[in-house]
């Protein structure tokens, strides 16, 4: 990256390169996971998987940062079924989940995202986020084999959460990296259905449908307050269709699909991005012909899907409130359509 003071270098086009701390290294990983499964079947109605592995890891960085450290983690899981009745499944369970380092997290690299930013400093001193999974899903098939209607209800509970902290060595250069944050909270449920319209008499037709409701907390490292997660969404819903046509030998469908767009932000050392979007319809028909050869029509994103970003930068630091502008940025990729023609010719 160009600076004002220094030797000109040729590499550069003549300008003065700057020296990046942390740029040049190579990140190594030598991980052993052992692990014992043991099912159990209590009786006709009653099962219980139980799950232990021994996660032993040797992450070593070398180069501008020379560093090796060991890691070991326990990761055991339950899980437990219960058929209440021929129609009505319970499950309950309980994980121990270890997420994996990205070694480019190791490393300092080049902000593409961000014009106004030169770099995003590496961080040698990432440890592994992990959390506790509690998970309760409840699944009940519909009489007459209509359809199958299920529930969820999930709580999380991170450790060393990894999203953007402050290593700033000097305030004339803001600096933040990906670091271990500390604890917060994660949880939500799910309601999805899908059902034959045999009560129309159109058994052929297949309606779905997903509603998902979430939330979380934790304390954000740059402004003390409680906050949602990095890019954590309020929900999602999703709503379709699929109907065959036998006699013709046709099918058609349609998937509608929106998240809720309120708070989902990204935290910076020095601005604060929010996102939001519009709709997404896909569509299909789908034909065979009296030789086999299958002729599918695809319509994705039939609607603009637009999606956009607020970027609100602050003079200095977030927490100074001292608001220098506001970036509006929008995208889409566009409609698709596409034909495929399958067949043996």
């Amino acid at each position: 990256m160009p600076d004002e003071t220094g030797i000109p270098s040729p590499d550069f086009g003549g300008l003065v390169p700057q020296s990046v701390s942390n740029a040049n290294s190579t990140v190594e990983e030598i991980r052993l996971e052992p692990f014992i499964i043991h099912n159990w079947i209590i009786n006709s109605r009653m099962s219980l998987e139980s799950t232990l592995l021994y996660e032993l890891s040797e992450i070593s960085q070398t180069g501008d940062v020379n560093r090796k450290r060991d890691f070991d983690f326990l990761k055991p899981k339950v899980d437990f079924r219960y058929n209440l009745t021929p129609q009505l499944q319970l499950r309950g369970s309980i994980e121990k989940v270890v997420q994996q380092l990205r070694f480019s997290d190791f490393v300092a690299a080049n902000d593409d995202q961000d014009n106004d930013s030169n770099t995003l400093a590496g961080n040698e001193n990432l440890r592994q986020e992990w959390l506790w999974k509690y998970d309760f899903n409840a699944e009940y098939r519909l009489p007459n084999d209509i359809g199958v209607v299920d529930a969820n209800i999930f709580y999380h509970r991170h450790h060393d959460r990894i999203e953007r902290i402050d290593v700033t060595t000097s305030e004339d250069s803001l600096q933040s990296a990906n670091g271990n944050i500390g604890e917060g909270d994660m949880y939500g449920m799910s309601l999805s259905g899908s059902i034959r319209m045999r009560m129309f008499d159109m058994p052929n037709l297949l309606v779905t449908s997903r509603l998902s409701v979430t939330d979380s907390n934790i304390t954000d490292p740059f402004q003390g307050f409680e906050r949602r997660f990095r890019r954590f969404g309020r929900g999602r819903l999703n709503l379709g269709f699929r109907h065959d046509v036998p006699k013709w030998n046709m099918n058609y469908g349609l998937e509608w699909s929106n998240r809720f767009d309120s708070n989902e932000k990204i935290y910076e050392i020095d601005d604060i991005e929010s996102y939001l979007g519009e709709p997404n319809t896909n569509a299909f028909v789908q034909f065979v012909d009296f030789r086999g050869i299958t002729y599918r029509f695809d319509a994705r994103n039939a609607t603009s899907n637009l999606q956009c970003r607020e970027r609100r930068r602050y003079i200095g630091r977030v927490s100074a409130g001292i608001l220098e502008e506001i970036e509006d940025q929008c995208a889409t990729s566009g409609r698709v359509v596409s034909l495929k023609i399958n067949g043996t010719f």
